[in-house]
């Protein structure tokens, strides 16, 4: 959502900024930031651009049939959740935890915080191998979705991977086991195959 976002309302000065950060040369915090002073700050824009995407339509079964199965579901993200909240709350989906950076709109002003920064290795605001490690650490088998850059350290220390576009790239260069996914839908009937067989889907 954060590049629907500046597609549609900012310069594209952001792509710069975003090469710069998966390069590594800036933090998550440095480049949303430097990204946003791009963006007139229009919460009616903003809403109205959220309002037009929406989660993987296979998303609902599958948390709601997690949770049904005594499984914890988390979203973990490195963007925000100003958009990933109202999203879900469309999806009736409003009670599942998420794990995020902060933006508010405050007096005419975007308001970016990163509160877990300090907690990884600094270049992402929310390092999503925390909630993986957390999870773990209360006995938990960690199953984990992701798609992108911001989910490399968090695929070092699942139990299990399901990964697409660049981060399925990243665990075939790095001997990372993974299952293949398009949509969510695959990530569903492997866990269903789970429940009804307690063997492992392949």
């Amino acid at each position: 959502m954060g590049h629907v976002l500046f597609n549609a309302l900012a310069t594209p000065e952001w792509r710069v900024i975003d090469d710069r950060w998966i390069r590594r040369e800036i933090p998550t915090s440095v480049r949303a930031r430097a990204q946003f002073d791009l963006v007139t700050p229009d919460r009616c824009a903003f809403h109205r651009l959220i309002d037009e995407h929406a989660v993987d339509p296979a998303f609902p079964a599958l948390a709601r049939g997690l949770q049904e199965s005594g499984a914890e579901v988390e979203i973990a993200s490195d963007g925000f959740g100003f958009y990933i909240n109202r999203m879900l709350a469309a999806a009736d989906l409003s009670d599942l935890p998420v794990d995020s950076n902060r933006l508010d709109l405050r007096q005419g002003a975007i308001v970016l915080e990163f509160p877990q920064e300090s907690a990884g290795c600094g270049h992402c605001g929310m390092c999503k191998a925390l909630p993986v490690r957390r999870a773990k650490a209360r006995g938990r088998r960690a199953v984990y979705v992701g798609d992108g850059y911001s989910d490399r350290c968090a695929v070092t220390e699942a139990d299990v991977v399901f990964a697409k576009d660049s981060l399925a790239a990243h665990c075939q260069s790095n001997g990372i086991p993974y299952h293949a996914f398009a949509s969510l839908a695959d990530v569903q009937a492997w866990v269903n195959h789970q429940i009804h067989t307690g063997a492992p889907c392949r």
